[in-house]
C-alpha cells in the first residue's frame, strides 16, 4: 500500500507559498517550451520550413523532455536534492530558450530545442512530487492541478501567445526569443530564496528506488501505472500535435493573420486555468476515473470544432475555449493518478516516466508523422488524428483503479 507525505509541518502557509511558485516555475517552462510553436508563422517564413520540419522541432524538444524527465525524477528520489535540481535546471532552460533566436537554420534550432528540453524535464515531474507532500489530502488534486495547468495555460496557454506574437510583429521572433531568458532567471532567484533547503542526508535506501530496472519493472507492473501511461501518450498527443500545428492551420487554412491568430490561440489558456482547478477539484470529491473517462472523451470536441466552423476568430475562439476544458485532466494522468499509486521512494520516479512516456508518445513520435501526413494530406488530417487519441484516451481510462482519498480511503497500489 502506498503513502505519500502529509502536508510539511510549517502548514498552510508554506503549502500556498510553495504553490505558487512552483506554479510560477511552470509557467516559464511552458512558455519558453511552446515559444516556437507561437512563433511558428515568421519561423517557417524566415527559415523555409516544412510542416515535417515543425514536426521534428516539437518532436526533439518532447524526446529530451522524455529523456530527462524519468532519469532526472530517479535522481531527485535517491539524492534528495529536489531544490537544486531546480535551480539549476531553470538556469540551463533560460538559456537555452534565448539560444533559439541566435539559429540561422534548422539543424541549429533543432538542436537548440533539445538542449532545452534536456534541462526542461526533471522540473514539472520534481514540482508535482513536491506538491504531493506537502498538500492536505483533501487538497492535493486539486493543488497539483493548480501548478500544472495555471502556470501553463496561464502564463504560458494565454499570455504566451499574445506576447511572443506582438513582440515577433514588432520586433522580430528572434528578439521575442532572447527576452524569454529573463523570467527564467528571476525564477532561479525565487525558488533559491523561498523554497526549503535539501535535506542534509539522501533518503533511506530503496532497491526499486535505487535499480533503474527494478524501478521500472515495478512501476510497469501496476495496472494504474499502464492506465496513466496510455492516457498520457494519448492525452499529450492531441495537445503537442495541436500546440504545433494550431498556428499555421489559423494562418493557411482559415485565412487569420499570425496575431489574430494569437488571440484565437490564448483561449485555450484560459480554458487550461479553468479545467485545469476545476477538474481537480471535482476528481478529489467524485474520483479520478470518472474524470479521467469524461474529460478525455470531451477532447474530441476541439479538433471537430476547428474542422467544421467557418474562418470566423470569434467562433474559432470559442470553439478553443471550451474545446480545451478538458485538458484539465493533465495533472490527474501525469502526476496526481501516479504519486497516489506507488511508494513515496519511487513518487518523482512515477511522476518522471509518466510525463516521459507522454513526452515520447505524444511529442517524439507523432509530431513528425503528423507533419507528414499534413505535407501529403493538408494540416485537417492532424485534427482528424487528435479525434482518434481523444477515444483512445477514454477507452484506456476505464480500466483505472481508484485512487483518490475520499473515495478509495487511502492511496492504493493499482
Amino acid at each position: 500500500m502506498a503513502t505519500i507525505a502529509r502536508a510539511a509541518p510549517a502548514g498552510r502557509r508554506y503549502e500556498l507559498t510553495l504553490l505558487l511558485l512552483l506554479t510560477l516555475a511552470n509557467g516559464v517552462v511552458a512558455f519558453d517550451r511552446l515559444t516556437v510553436a507561437f512563433l511558428a508563422p515568421y519561423i517557417v517564413s524566415d527559415l523555409g520550413l516544412s510542416n515535417a520540419e515543425v514536426g521534428w522541432l516539437a518532436g526533439a524538444l518532447s524526446g529530451a523532455v522524455a529523456l530527462s524527465a524519468f532519469f532526472g525524477g530517479r535522481l531527485a528520489d535517491r539524492t534528495g536534492r529536489r531544490k537544486t535540481i531546480l535551480i539549476i535546471c531553470t538556469l540551463v532552460f533560460s538559456l537555452g530558450s534565448g539560444a533559439g533566436g541566435l539559429a540561422l537554420t534548422f539543424t541549429t534550432l533543432l538542436a537548440a530545442r533539445f538542449a532545452l528540453g534536456i534541462a526542461e524535464g526533471p522540473m514539472v515531474p520534481i514540482g508535482q512530487t513536491v506538491i504531493a507532500e506537502t498538500s492536505q489530502p483533501e487538497r492535493r488534486g486539486v493543488n497539483m492541478g493548480f501548478m500544472q495547468m495555471v502556470g501553463a495555460f496561464g502564463l504560458a496557454g494565454f499570455l504566451g501567445p499574445i506576447v511572443a506574437t506582438q513582440l515577433a510583429d514588432d520586433h522580430g521572433w528572434r528578439t521575442a526569443m532572447f527576452l524569454s531568458i529573463l523570467p527564467g532567471l528571476l525564477l532561479a532567484l525565487l525558488l533559491a530564496v523561498f523554497m526549503r533547503p535539501d535535506p542534509k542526508t539522501a533518503p533511506a535506501h530503496n532497491e526499486a528506488a535505487d535499480n533503474f530496472v527494478q524501478a521500472l519493472r515495478t512501476l510497469l507492473a501496476l495496472r494504474n501505472m499502464r492506465v496513466a501511461l496510455a492516457v498520457a501518450a494519448c492525452v499529450t498527443a492531441w495537445l503537442v500535435l495541436q500546440n504545433t500545428f494550431l498556428s499555421l492551420f489559423l494562418t493557411e487554412d482559415k485565412g487569420l493573420s499570425p496575431t489574430t491568430a494569437g488571440w484565437v490561440i490564448s483561449m485555450g489558456g484560459i480554458a487550461g486555468i479553468v479545467g485545469g482547478i476545476g477538474l481537480p477539484f471535482l476528481s478529489d470529491r467524485i474520483g479520478r476515473k470518472p474524470v479521467l473517462i469524461w474529460g478525455s472523451l470531451a477532447c474530441i470536441g476541439s479538433p471537430l470544432a476547428l474542422l467544421l466552423l467557418p474562418a470566423d476568430p470569434t467562433l474559432l475562439a470559442g470553439a478553443i475555449l471550451i474545446g480545451w476544458l478538458p485538458l484539465g485532466i493533465a495533472p490527474l494522468y501525469c502526476a496526481t493518478v501516479p504519486a497516489e499509486s506507488v511508494s513515496p521512494a519511487l513518487a518523482t520516479t512515477a511522476v518522471g516516466l509518466s510525463m516521459g512516456t507522454a513526452e515520447f508518445v505524444g511529442g517524439v513520435i507523432l509530431p513528425p508523422v503528423a507533419g507528414q501526413v499534413a505535407d501529403s494530406y493538408g494540416l485537417s488530417a492532424v485534427f482528424i488524428i487528435c479525434i482518434a487519441l481523444a477515444l483512445l484516451a477514454g477507452f484506456a481510462a476505464l480500466f483505472l483503479k481508484e485512487t483518490a482519498p475520499r473515495i478509495a480511503g487511502v492511496p492504493k497500489e493499482a
